[in-house]
């Protein structure tokens, strides 16, 4: 049979279908045995002759509990096989699924449900496919005695759904409750036994969205712990398995059966060394992103090594990378300053990113302040300087927005950028940043909420700028806030104090605020004194 026939034939079986439990087998099945080049006219038609043939009686189907072939069906058109036509009938069945009653939402079932979110989640910008994932979410709270019903795999697609909206409150819940169910299911006398390689990976990742959650924590420690209970642990994963579970881990670096198992995971990536070919880029990138959380660890360094040698054989491959993606590498390498392939790696991706200067307004918020901060680790090379100054540009570019920087990511700009005081855009970024920090020292929060290593980046970056009456203001406020928890407190080592002295030396003797800044010299040279 030519696979032209078989095409026709799968298309041909569709159409005669009665019903929809009958549409909806055929759909599944001819999903999986069409050639690649084929599966697209198929899935796209399937959706077309779903919406006009199937979808007007879908309540009514409901109530004679036929919703699993409209579950499957909207699986497997929502791909990106699907097309447009998938996904508009995706978003279509969401609009209806968003207006049921929880009567109906308990009629279709907890596992079609679960695979509704799935197929909803793939279109996470569609407005309807959100509210549809609400109504799901919302559910599962409300019921959640019905995820007992699911096995690992069905958990798994429900997390991995919500997963796309990990801001929405619902969202969060649901996967609170989700997280519940697993931890419910490991103090079983089997314990886990029967979750598949596939839930473990898509569970972990699922939860790492939610990483201040203390279920979320639990439950991805308890995961954790399942495949360290394993005969061959992590040998038997495949490779993007095994970059999903590093980076979905390394949310929890405190958490001793992550470690583990990203310990075991850097053991076997070092043992597939000869296979480093058969890696994604996003999968390398995710690898080291992870190592890098435990940066003491053997396995971790060697593995970012390797990782590091392999990326310089792909060079040429780099236009390749996502943002997030080179964000994560240079995240990653910049742990590990003092090896030199790190390095090398890290100035080609420096390159690339000058190269993608027009695009880094699509950068977010985080992975701009990364790269400023991965960067500034290698300052002499001029790859990084000519990626800082590119940065510093799109930091001005965005100074209204500011506000919307964490407080770590304010201060890993100004640490970074303080690397290259005699560069114009660097300088200038500086400034803007510096009138951030007054503007959050105003309110009644004042600086409570940077942690002292934030603080320490501050006071150390602003001071490199003493020229700059705007940075010694912020210079005085963080001063003000380091004198008032104890100057202890941040244990400023030597070479810090040095460099913090030089800089509050080329103060002006008239500067503004010189009563703090001799206050926070005599401290500093206290500590040294008698350290």
């Amino acid at each position: 049979m030519s696979v032209q026939t078989s095409l026709t034939t799968a298309l041909s079986e569709i159409d005669r279908a009665v019903g929809i439990v009958e549409f909806s087998t055929a759909v599944v099945r001819r999903d999986k045995q069409l050639c690649k080049a084929d599966l697209p006219v198929f899935l796209q038609q399937a959706a077309v002759e779903f919406q006009s043939r199937f979808l007007p009686s879908f309540e009514e189907s409901i109530r004679a509990e036929k919703s699993w072939g409209y579950a499957t069906t909207c699986n497997a058109v929502s791909r990106r096989a699907g097309g447009q036509a998938g996904r508009d009938t995706c978003e279509r069945i969401a609009s209806r699924v968003s207006q049921l009653d929880h009567v109906l939402m308990k009629k279709i079932g907890i596992r079609a449900l679960s695979i509704f979110a799935a197929s909803f989640g793939r279109h996470a910008r569609r407005a309807e496919c959100r509210q549809a994932a609400v109504r799901i979410a919302k559910f599962c709270r409300e019921e959640s005695r019905s995820l007992q019903e699911l096995n690992n795999l069905s958990l798994a697609g429900l997390i991995n759904g919500f997963s796309k909206w990990p801001e929405g409150s619902d969202f969060r819940q649901a996967a609170v409750a989700i997280a519940g169910e697993v931890i419910r299911r490991a103090g079983r006398h089997h314990q886990l036994s029967e979750f598949r390689q596939q839930g473990l990976v898509s569970l972990v990742n699922g939860f790492s969205k939610w990483p201040e959650e203390a279920a979320s924590r639990q439950a991805a420690a308890t995961l954790a712990l399942e495949i360290l209970r394993r005969p061959r642990r992590v040998a038997d994963f495949a490779q993007q398995g095994l970059a999903i579970l590093v980076n979905g881990f390394s949310k929890w670096p405190e958490e001793l059966p992550c470690g583990q198992v990203t310990v075991a995971v850097a053991t076997e990536v070092l043992g597939r060394a000869t296979r480093f070919h058969e890696f994604s880029e996003q999968d390398l990138a995710n690898l080291v992103n992870g190592f890098s959380k435990w940066p003491e660890e053997n396995a971790s360094r060697q593995a970012t090594f390797a990782i590091a040698s392999e990326l310089l054989r792909r060079a040429v491959q780099l236009p390749d990378y996502t943002q997030q993606g080179l964000v994560n590498l240079v995240n990653g390498f910049c742990k590990w300053p003092e090896d030199a392939t790190c390095r090398r790696a890290a100035v080609a991706i420096a390159g690339e990113v000058f190269c993608r200067a027009a695009q880094l307004p699509d950068l977010t918020q985080q992975g701009l302040s990364n790269l400023v901060n991965g960067f500034s680790k290698w300052p002499e090379e001029a790859a990084s300087r000519r990626a800082a100054v590119a940065l510093a540009r799109e930091v001005l570019r965005r100074a209204a927005q500011l506000c919307e920087f964490s407080q770590q990511g304010l201060a890993n700009l100004v640490s970074g950028f303080s690397n290259w005081p005699d560069e114009l855009p660097c300088g200038q970024a500086t400034v803007v940043l510096a009138g951030e920090v007054l503007r959050r020292a105003d309110r009644r929060t004042e600086l409570s909420d940077f942690t002292t290593q934030d603080l320490r980046g501050l006071l150390i970056g602003f001071n490199k700028s003493p020229q700059e009456s705007v940075a010694r203001q912020a210079t005085i406020t963080i001063a003000n806030e380091i004198l008032g928890r104890g100057i202890r407190l941040f244990n400023f080592t030597k070479l810090e104090a040095d460099n913090l002295l030089c800089g509050f030396s080329k103060w002006p003797h008239d500067a503004a605020g010189q009563g703090r800044v001799t206050e926070i010299i005599r401290q500093l040279q206290l500590a040294a004194e008698t350290a």
